[in-house]
């Protein structure tokens, strides 16, 4: 006799009420010492809708700190919101900067989709821009070793270490 064998995805819980929309930045002082937010480029939730239970969540927030820019990446990046993530960097790309530290650490999951997109944005950048990202988690640090592409690019502990590196 075969047994019957179900496979039921997991669900996955939703994010509280209370969680940040954009990753703490320490040392972030307004337009003092060099650091700034430039502007909040996107969340997946719409604008003026009410606070409802999100289950595929991303907020990316860019910063200036010096000749850098800082793409701070919040939530999950898979197929849906990889395309945000692209464009965020498509406009950081724009901006022509020396470097760009792409923060990972607040990033819960990170799939094909969005190592594409980061693939893209570093050879996009050619070799006037210095692309950095920053992997704090194994939801982050997993996929890149799986896929060998923390051989390709350049990946840091923390974000402090990631905007002071050597060139």
């Amino acid at each position: 006799m075969k047994p019957n064998v179900f496979d039921f995805p997991r669900p996955r819980r939703p994010l509280p009420e209370s969680a940040p929309a954009s990753p703490p930045v320490p040392g972030n002082r307004g337009d003092r010492d060099g650091h700034s937010v430039i502007h909040a480029v996107f969340t997946a939730s719409g604008g003026g809708e009410p606070p409802v239970p999100r289950y595929h969540d991303l907020a990316i927030t860019v910063e200036r700190s010096g000749w850098t820019l800082v793409v701070a990446v919040v939530g999950e990046v898979d197929l849906s919101t990889a395309p945000m993530l692209r464009h965020a960097l498509d406009e950081a790309l724009a901006r022509t900067p020396r470097r760009i530290v792409v923060d990972l650490s607040f990033v819960r999951f990170l799939n094909t989709a969005g190592l594409e997109v980061l693939l893209d944005a570093h050879h996009r950048a050619g070799p006037a821009t210095d692309l950095r990202l920053v992997s704090t988690t194994r939801a982050t640090w997993r996929p890149l070793e799986l896929t060998r592409m923390h051989e390709r690019l350049v990946v840091h502990a923390s974000r402090a270490a990631a905007i002071a590196a050597p060139r």
